[in-house]
């Protein structure tokens, strides 16, 4: 059992044990005050797991609500899949695992009207993707928008086209949305000059609005930094516009991370070796930095969650020592959703896989470790 000096000094707390759908790889996002899951698989493994179509939203903010099933017959059925939102309105759900292939299909879900847009699946709706192939245990990120047009980041490998390919691939995602026709989307590889190593079940942070840091989905090399030429945000183009920066950002994070700088925080070793390297874990941005829980490491003996927190500062525009552990988890979780509310600053996960290999219903919020834990 951990010592009150091994714990970190946040945990995530359980908000709702009870009523949540269990769920794994699933897919969401916090749009006002409600967070939206999607998708995912209930069973531990993955490999003969087939993905559901459940869709579900819960209230977090003012207070916790209970949850509410949106399934209905329009909803897909995905697993491994990201999501994004546009105008506060949207959900984009891009790629995934249908069961049978990798899929490079979109999936628009309009929170005021509470429907599923038309999918996109093919032209006309959708253009711009290397035929046979697919995206699955990929990273989204939002580039800044302009009224009816939204613009996505995304770093991950593509499925059965080029399955040995080494390298991983970027991606721009380009939304045109109208009232008469939907969504149209259309892909665009990125320009040959943003190289990026090939990963699954990593995240993307935002360092600036020209570059991202990849931290995971890899047994080697934990941490990469993209990083391109600033350019327009033309439409079409394989140069990627400015992403949003910074990105909504986690009070209680920005706190640890300003008091690891004033030394207020005892930092153990920094480590950016094999052994921690991770896969389906959680990065939650604070200010000029981001918080890393849990994921799932790389040796095959171990199933579950591992059990620790890591600090990434990368303050002035330079990442600082890495990976640097700053103690361990109550309730760890790999493969779960995890957002930032706009308006409150506060941080939540749903789901994912917990100790033992469990597949999780809990709903998770960022928060101080409390006394009873120490």
């Amino acid at each position: 059992m951990a010592t009150k000096s091994d714990l970190c000094q946040l945990q995530w707390n359980p908000v709702d044990v009870s009523s949540g759908p269990a769920l794994r790889d699933h897919a969401g996002t916090i749009v006002g005050d409600y967070l939206y899951v999607h998708g995912g698989q209930n069973l531990a493994g993955t490999s003969n797991s087939v993905p559901l179509n459940g869709f579900y939203r819960i209230q977090i903010s003012p207070a916790v609500g209970q949850w509410m099933d949106l399934t209905t017959a329009d909803s897909p059925t995905l697993s491994q899949h990201a999501c994004v939102s546009f105008n506060e309105q949207y959900l984009i759900f891009i790629g995934g695992w249908t069961g049978q292939v990798r899929t490079p299909s979109i999936h628009t879900f309009d929170t005021l009207s509470q429907s599923w847009l038309p999918p996109a699946t093919s032209p006309p709706l959708l253009t711009g993707f290397p035929d046979g192939a697919g995206l699955s245990a990929h990273s989204a990120v939002p580039m800044k928008s302009d009224g009816s047009f939204s613009a996505t980041f995304i770093v991950g490998r593509e499925g059965s086209l080029r399955i040995q390919r080494k390298a991983g691939n970027v991606y721009l995602l380009y939304g045109k949305f109208s009232t008469k026709k939907g969504a149209q989307y259309t892909y665009r590889e990125a320009n040959p000059g943003i190289v990026v190593s090939s990963r699954s079940y990593h995240t993307s942070s935002v360092l600036s609005p020209t570059s991202v840091m990849d931290i995971g989905g890899r047994s080697s090399n934990p941490i990469e930094v993209i990083s391109w030429a600033r350019s327009s945000t033309n439409f079409g183009s394989d140069l990627p516009g400015p992403l949003q920066c910074p990105p909504t950002q986690c009070d209680l994070v920005s706190r640890l991370l300003q008091e690891m700088r004033m030394s207020k925080v005892s930092m153990r070793k920094s480590f950016v070796n094999k052994e921690i390297c991770l896969r389906g874990h959680a990065a939650i941005p604070g200010d000029e930095g981001v918080f890393v829980t849990a994921g799932e490491g790389f040796n095959a003996l171990k199933h579950g969650p591992l059990e620790d927190a890591y600090v990434v500062d990368f303050s002035k525009g330079r990442i600082k020592e890495g990976l640097q552990y700053v103690g361990r988890l109550h309730n760890p979780r790999a493969y779960a959703v995890y957002g930032v509310h706009a308006t409150d600053a506060t941080a939540w996960m749903h789901g994912g896989l917990g100790p033992g290999g469990r597949v999780c219903k809990t709903l998770l919020q960022l928060g101080d470790l409390q006394a009873e834990d120490e």
